[in-house]
Formats: structure tokens, sequence, C-alpha cells
């Protein structure tokens, strides 16, 4: 028995000892791989003839460039989305229209992007169809953000299993209030603004007739702009869109070739057939199609070096105090990135794009201050507004020389609130007690414990009407508008890109390219290069990604994207909820936030 135990032993240590070694000479590999990068030059995608450029298969467009090396998350995260940024993917469509090695779009499954970002995509996507070579989308079961993509395509399959989504906009928020208060939460609220409706979920269980008007006007405008896209696309009339999507809002496949909607249906093997017969190479297996996807085929992009340097820097997300992360714009980061830009002498101007619904005022006010600084030295800068650019998004918008808006663009939102939770009568039915001393009659200024008092709510108040004037003369100031005409228009009102240059908030419509285009203008530079700030990984691209990265002719276009769980769309609604009080980290508890989104979906 002695002998056994020793041999088992030996046996265990054995293993243990392989088990560690071979741990330590993953590690190894994986160090070595990823330390490689740095050094590893990107040698271009190279693109064989008679390749198809394919826009979908659950590609998600950010306006901000990806960041860093993505290391260990790409073994991690096998479900990532590809992901390119909007101007790269803009200029790959326009390089395509010139390159002889791509005979054509093919449109095929979700493109993950906003309703600006989408538009601005289908624009790129009519300048290709001027090179004559064919746009093809194809459908299996097409939401309407899915649609809206791929009704820029010449012709639209649809398999005659699935189904086709036009049904109009709506939207909706869980309101929390009543919920606070059953549970003995306390809100305390002070704002300026009769629109300035960001706190309403906290407060009741319905929306404002304040905040129904304002957005029943938003959705309607931005529903409008897509009828009228459609519309144009599709050649149906904009009476007979909104009938179809009074008629149903879903359709089968062969309803929806009825509705015009689609041209014809086909299965998957079908569509590959029509594909090869526009020119396209058969792969080895005569089963799919010559490919290359559009997130792989923007590595090809190059902005041309020329006099001077445009810079595009990103502003994606809510405004938070200090750093923040890749999900945020953190006020000391943008504001250090616009200041390095601001002591850069070959930087001849700046297109700010801008894309959120603002948050911490004081970090709007750092941002505003570096934009103004680069404006003062004579370095022009252009706004590009995306989805939105609203509250804190338009206060650091205000100081440009020029800002261009899309028509569906939710911008203005001009106004303040601030916001105190305590949970004082949730203490009281749970027997919770909290006692300590204090120094001084404000020592514990809206501390969670308690209601605040009116004197204190009071102090608040004062200080959230100092930033509403602020805000209004930053806006006076930087557009050039009378004090008083900025106070008829703010009231923390939301207004879409086509009514905000009605009322001298914005200059002009147009997207992310009007915009570098014009500050080329304004910097009498037509030939300068193009720089991105964040930049993509400085044109290096990390090994591990490259070796599990889709390959040529891999057929990604039949591939899912993503589970559609309803479980999971039920949390993901009420964590956006939770997530926009995660960023409520203002250091005076004083906000510049829009309470409205448009989701396709």
């Amino acid at each position: 028995m002695k002998e056994f135990f020793k041999a088992l032993l030996a046996s265990v240590m054995g293993t243990f000892i392989a088990g560690a070694l071979a741990c330590v000479l993953f590690l190894v590999l994986i160090i070595g791989l990823i330390s490689a990068a740095g050094n590893h030059q990107t040698p271009g995608v190279s693109v064989k003839a008679k390749t198809m450029l394919v826009i979908g298969n659950g590609m998600l467009i950010n306006d901000t460039p990806q960041h860093g090396n993505p290391g260990l998350s790409v073994l991690l995260d096998s479900q990532k989305a590809p992901e390119v940024d909007l101007l790269r993917a803009i200029e790959a469509i326009k390089q395509a229209a010139k390159d002889k090695n791509i005979i054509g779009i093919l449109i095929a499954g979700e493109t993950d992007a906003g309703l600006v970002q989408l538009n601005e995509l289908r624009q790129a996507i009519k300048e290709f169809k001027k090179s004559k070579k064919p746009v093809i989308a194809w459908i299996e079961n097409g939401s309407q953000h899915d649609y809206y993509l791929a009704s820029v395509a010449d012709k639209i399959y649809a398999h005659p299993a699935g189904e086709v989504e036009f049904k109009g906009l709506a939207g909706y928020s869980p309101y929390i209030g009543e919920t606070l208060k059953t549970l003995g939460v306390g809100v305390q609220v002070t704002k300026v603004g009769k629109y300035k409706s960001a706190v309403e979920p906290f407060l009741s269980d319905k929306m404002s007739e304040a905040d129904r008007e304002q957005t029943e006007l938003l959705l309607g405008g931005a529903w409008k702009k897509i009828v009228v896209d459609v519309s144009e696309s599709r050649n149906l009339s904009s009476i007979s869109l909104n009938r179809i999507a009074n008629s149903g809002g879903i359709f089968t496949s062969d309803a929806a070739q009825k509705l015009k909607l689609v041209d014809a249906l086909c299965q998957r093997d079908e569509l590959v057939t029509k594909i090869c017969a526009l020119g396209a190479a058969a792969d080895d297996n005569d089963q799919s199609f010559r490919q290359i996807s559009l997130t792989k085929y923007a590595n090809k992009v190059n902005f041309y070096a020329g006099d001077g340097k445009i810079a595009v820097i990103y502003a994606e997300g809510e405004i938070v105090d200090g750093w923040g992360d890749e999900h945020n714009v953190g006020g000391d980061r943008l504001a250090r990135d616009l200041r390095d830009l601001r002591g850069d002498k070959t930087i001849k101007a700046v297109v700010l794009r801008i894309n959120s619904p603002g948050g911490s005022a004081f970090a709007s006010d750092l941002i505003a201050r570096e934009v103004g600084l680069l404006k003062q030295k004579g370095i022009p800068v252009v706004v590009s507004m995306g989805d939105v650019a609203a509250s804190g998004g338009y206060y650091i918008a205000a100081r440009a020389n020029r800002i261009i808006a899309n028509p569906a663009t939710i911008t203005g939102s001009i106004g303040v609130f601030g916001l105190h939770f305590n949970y004082q009568e949730l203490a009281k039915k749970i027997n919770l007690g909290t006692d300590g001393v204090k120094t001084s009659r404000y020592s514990d200024l809206f501390a969670s414990h308690r209601a605040a008092t009116a004197d204190e709510i009071a102090i608040v108040q004062k200080m959230v009407d100092q930033v509403y004037e602020d805000f209004l003369s930053v806006v006076s100031e930087g557009r050039k508008l009378e004090f008083g005409q900025v106070h008829e228009i703010a009231q923390g009102r939301v207004w879409l890109g086509v009514n905000a240059k009605d009322v001298g908030l914005v200059d002009k419509m147009g997207g992310l390219l009007d915009a570098i285009n014009l500050a080329k203008e304004l910097a009498k530079k037509p030939d300068a290069s193009i720089i991105q700030v964040p930049s993509l990984h400085s044109g290096r691209e990390n090994i591990l990604q490259k070796l599990l990265s889709e390959e040529e002719n891999e057929n990604p276009v039949f591939v899912k994207s993503k589970l559609n769980d309803p479980a999971l769309q039920i949390l993901k609604s009420h964590l956006k909820l939770l997530n926009r009080v995660g960023n409520l980290n203002d250091p005076k508890g004083v906000y510049l936030r829009c309470p409205i989104e448009i989701d396709l979906r």
C-alpha cells in the first residue's frame, strides 16, 4: 500500500509539473506574439481579381477608430463583432469604386450603426454606384435597420422563408420614479429648461407632456428622413411607404415582393449563382464566390500624405469627469488630446466628430475651453455631428468655426439639471441606522443617508442656474447669436439637425467627409493629409488578430452574427438606464445630458 501511494504521488506531481510547464510555454508564446505585434508591419490587404466587397454580417461601425491591440481579448471574446470606423469605411467604399479587382458590393446581414452613420454609409454607396458596378442586397430576416441600408442597392433579394420589417419608429424608456418611491429611495432634482427631461425617468412613471411634444417631433422628423431615402432608392412614393408601415410592419418575403420592398426571392445557393453571373469568381469548391469584408478591405485605406495635416478627433459616448474609458468621453482625456493638437505645428485644422448626448457639465467645460483655444490660435475647428450631439455634446461644439449636422442628428438640448439620490426612507423600512458627527452646517451636504434640506437644494439650484447662464453665453458667443435669442431656442429643447439649422444652431447639412473638406477649405490646404485621433493602432496589426481574422474566401455571408435572445434584450433595455446613472460623476452633481435616442430596430 505504501508503494502504491508513492507511485500515486509521483504520478500526480508529474502531471502537475507537466501542466505547469505547458502553461508557461503557452504564456511565452502568447507574450511573444503580442510583443511581436509592435514590430510587425501590416503588409496591406491584397485583393484578387473578381472579388465582391461584402458589407454587413454583424459589422460594427464606430465613429472612433479602434485603439490599441486586442491582445488576449481576441482569444477570450470569440463573439466580438468585426469593427471599422466610419471614416475608414467610407474611404474604403470610395477606393473600391476605383479598384479594378472589386466587381461590386453585396449588402448582407446586419450593420450595427446609428441612423446617421447608416445614412452616411448609404451616401458612400450611392457614390459607388456611379462606377456602374452592381450593388445588390440580401435579406433573410431583415430588421427595419437592415432594410434601411439594403434599400440603397440596385437589387434586393430575399430568402423565400424570411421576413422584412418596415414599421416606423417608436421610443420608450423605463420610468422608475414610482418604483424608487416604493423602495424608499429619494430623488431630488434641480434643473433649468422646460424641456430638460433627462431626469423624468427617476421622478415619475410616465412621460411629461413637454417631453412627449418634442419626442413626437423628433421621431416624426427622423421617420420622414428614412421614408424619403427609401422612397428615392426604391422608386416608391412616401404615401405608399407610410401605408405599408401602417399595414402590418413585418412582412413575409412574398408579401414584401408584392409591395415592391424587395425585387425577387431566392435561396442561398441561387444567390451565389446570381453573384457569380455578375462577374465574381467562384470559390475552389464552387459553393460560394470570391469576397472580402468591408472591415478587412478598409485596411487598404491610405489617407495620402500631403501639405500639412487635418486632424479628425472624436467625442463618442457620454461625457464623464476624469479620464473615462473606451465607452465614453473622458473630459480630461479629450481636453489633453485637443491641447496636444494645439501644440503641433503640422496641424492646420481640426474636425471634431461628436456623437454624444452630453453628461458632466465640468468635463464639457474643459473640452469646450480647448476648442476655443484652438480657434483663438488660428487653427480652424469644424464640428461634424453624428447621431446625437446634444446638451454637453452641443456645449463642446458651440465654439467651433463651423458646425455641420445630418438632417436626422439630435442636437440642442441646451439645459442643465442636478440629481441627488438618498436612501432615508429605505433605511427606515429596514431599520438601518446612520449616525455620526460634523463640524459645520454643510459638512454633510448631499450625504446619501438623508434628503437634502430646502436651503441645500437652493445652493445647488444656484449652481445649476449659473451653469445654464454659462451655457447660453458659450452658445451666444460661439454662434454669434443674441443672448435672449439663445434663451428662446434653449430651455432644454431637443432639435433635429434640419430644424437646428433654421434656428442658427448649426451652419449646414452634411456628413463627416463634408466636414473634412470644409476644414481643408478653411485651412487653405486642399491636399492636406488626414490623421485620426486616436489612430487605428498606428498602421500596425496584432499577429494574433491577423492569424484569427477571416480569410478572403471564408464565406461570412450566411453566418449569423449574434443571438436574438429576448431575455437579453430586456436586460439591455434596463441596463442603459443603469449605465446612465453610473456615468453621472460630475464633481458638482450638475449635468448637461440629452434624454432622447433614435433606434431603427
